[in-house]
């Protein structure tokens, strides 16, 4: 047995084993780990059994240091894909059914912007090139010149105008210090092409936001009917 097996073997061994590994992996930040684990231990073995074995390690060397060129440039897009720490939790909620990732490189498509009282974002029956989401402040709702309803944070601005590419049905400004996203048309049609799930999940939550904000006006109609029948 120790003649088929030594302890030199064993760099050999999980050198090997670290390299299968990295063939099942799907995440490809980790197959590159464990590729550059398996190399590593593919050069200490190649040490330990002697021989020349100067190519092989040569190769080994390049190899790896392909493998740690992409892990560098893998933990850099990582990191500028972090969800902003404050906006994380509402971004999470208001985007339900998209992951962390996905988020973020739903956010390369938009701005931050800092939006002050009396800044309009859409002016009905106007072009609309881009989609607001407010993260927090409030707006309010105005159709023919009537005020209808006030958006608050987790509230989308300028939707319908995105799923119909119509014009703007309504006009709606900044009623106080808002923080918001806005969303190119143009480039969010860039992510959503690239990833169909994103497409599908931005058109249901668009929907939805839709929907709430139809219910949130009827009520309000029937609240003022009623207010009116009284007097």
């Amino acid at each position: 047995m120790t003649e088929l097996f030594t302890l030199n073997d064993l760099a050999g061994i999980l050198s090997y084993a670290a390299i299968a590994l990295s063939y099942f992996m799907t995440n490809i930040f980790w197959l590159r780990v464990a590729a550059v684990i398996g190399l590593f231990l593919e050069i200490a073995y190649f040490r330990l059994t002697g021989g020349d074995l100067k190519a092989g390690i040569g190769w080994d060397l390049i190899f790896i240091a392909i493998n740690l060129y992409q892990l560098f440039w893998l933990i850099r897009e990582r990191a500028r894909r972090r969800l902003p720490e404050k906006d994380a939790p509402l971004l999470r909620e208001a985007l339900s059914g998209l992951d962390d990732s996905q988020i973020a490189k739903l956010l390369t498509a938009a701005d931050w912007k800092e939006a002050m009282p009396g800044e309009m974002l859409t002016r009905q029956d106007a072009a609309v090139d881009t989609l607001y989401f407010l993260c927090s402040g409030r707006a309010s709702v105005e159709v023919d010149g009537s005020f209808v309803t006030y958006l608050e944070k987790g509230s989308f601005v300028g939707e319908i105008a995105y799923l119909t590419n119509n014009l703007a049905t309504a006009t709606v400004v900044i009623d106080e210090p808002s923080r918001i996203l806005a969303f190119s048309k143009l480039r969010i049609a860039k992510v959503t092409a690239i990833d169909g799930h994103i497409s599908s999940i931005i058109y249901q939550l668009l929907g939805r936001d839709l929907a709430m904000k139809m219910r949130r006006s009827n009520t309000r109609r029937a609240l003022s009917s009623d207010e009116s029948v009284g007097f």
